[in-house]
């Protein structure tokens, strides 16, 4: 009885679950104007699916699946035949997307859920985004591709093939954590990147430097220092979008931290959490008087560029030989000096190192903390140098204002 009542009520998930992901998938393409396919058959396609699903089950036999498949195809490209012979414009858009319905709805006779699911909510945006990634793939340029391309072999042809053990002294080089820090930075780096390209700078000032913190706040802090020397009234927007990058440093550095060793955060949220609020209330401030100010474009380099990539590493792995041999050395002092001179340049580089060698015990907790914070002090010196030399006094005086507020709590820690 237990058995036959199952059945029933897995009958009827497996249908109820296939009209329902049927009918979002059909909604979406009964708005088309060229759609060969509807609400009704996109409904009717994904029932079969799971039908011929669990009639396979019944009888024991998965050739009853394909041979659905094989329908649900031949149909799609007879339909798209005729259509071309009346010379009515037809793409294969819907018919592969039937295809999909299909085995949504064998996956759903199968006991599966999430993956369906999924499968099914992925194939109804692209579908619905078909404007937008239209429009976003024209507005990339070729060394764009050639970038993504680029991500693709580090990540998942370079990655899997590299050594998995420590080489040189202390053993503390080992080129699989390495290169694994790489795709890390390179694919939040792109992320950061393709946003940026999609939102330009009609969304203003406060979403360029959101952006520009995610990809590089140095860059940004380049970029907009030099504009506001040579573009007449942006010196409120470039002290805006500085800051608003470098504020969101904070919550990049949270991220590689928590994905590395989220017990460190037990040591950092309180004054990164006091950094984070200290910066962002003058950015408020300063913003009301940028409003009537354009916002300029942001440029940057594709950061997932192979060249990129191999400078991080090699950075990231002579910051990890040297905070090792400093600690060796010259105790903590010796890691403090480091995470100061790293903090110059590269900010990710040493909140890596740091993270990675707290969790295997390699450097202390407490030490691992505030070495991050050093370095944090140290990039935002770094930057304010570089708007003094090369923005406007207003823009230098709005950012120092930012950058003391954004500072002050991890100071008073170290007071």
């Amino acid at each position: 009885m237990i058995t036959v009542e199952s059945s029933i009520l897995h009958l009827f998930e497996s249908y109820s679950l296939a009209l329902l992901l049927g009918a979002l998938m059909g909604l979406e393409r009964e708005r088309s104007d060229t759609r060969i396919a509807g609400l009704r058959t996109f409904i009717l396609v994904t029932l079969f699916g799971s039908i011929c699903g669990n009639l396979a089950l019944a009888i024991d036999s998965s050739w009853l699946i394909i041979a659905g498949l094989a329908t649900i195809a031949t149909q799609g490209v007879m339909v798209h035949v005729v259509r071309m012979k009346e010379q009515i414009s037809s793409g294969m858009t819907t018919a592969i997307a039937l295809l999909v319905a299909y085995l949504v709805g064998v996956l759903l006779s199968q006991g599966q859920r999430i993956t369906p699911i999924t499968l099914c909510l992925a194939t109804t945006m692209v579908l619905c985004f078909k404007p937008q990634m239209h429009a976003f793939s024209h507005r990339l340029e070729k060394r764009d591709l050639y970038a993504i391309f680029q991500f693709i072999l580090v990540a998942f042809i370079i990655l899997p093939v590299v050594p998995n053990q420590g080489y040189g002294p202390y053993l503390a080089l080992n080129p699989y954590n390495i290169w694994l820090m790489v795709v890390l930075i390179s694919g939040i780096n792109l992320v950061g990147y393709i946003i940026l390209k999609l939102v330009d700078h009609r969304w203003g000032s406060p979403m360029i430097g959101i952006l520009g913190g995610i990809v590089s706040s140095t860059a940004t802090t380049l970029t907009f220092s030099r504009q506001s020397s040579a573009v007449a009234n942006i010196s409120h927007t470039a002290a805006v979008v500085v800051s608003l990058a470098s504020t969101m440093v904070l919550i990049r550095i949270t991220a590689f931290i928590s994905l590395i060793n989220p017990q460190l955060m037990e040591y950092l949220w309180l004054p990164m959490s006091g950094m984070f609020i200290g910066g962002l209330l003058p950015i408020v401030f300063i913003w009301r008087k940028a409003r009537s100010e354009n916002a300029p474009r942001l440029e940057s380099k594709n950061p997932a560029e192979l060249s990129q990539a191999l400078i991080f590493g090699l950075l990231y792995g002579g910051v990890l030989l040297a905070v090792s041999v400093a600690k060796d050395f010259f105790g903590n002092e010796g890691v403090y000096l480091v995470s100061l001179i790293s903090g110059f340049t590269d900010v990710d580089a040493i909140t890596l190192t740091n993270a990675r060698l707290s969790l295997i015990g390699e450097l202390g907790s407490v030490q691992a903390a505030t070495s991050v914070l050093i370095a944090v002090l140290a990039n935002l010196v770094f930057k304010l140098g570089m708007v003094a030399v090369l923005g406007t006094r207003q823009m230098f005086r709005g950012t120092l204002f930012c950058f003391s507020c954004l500072a002050l709590p991890a100071l008073l820690i170290f007071v």
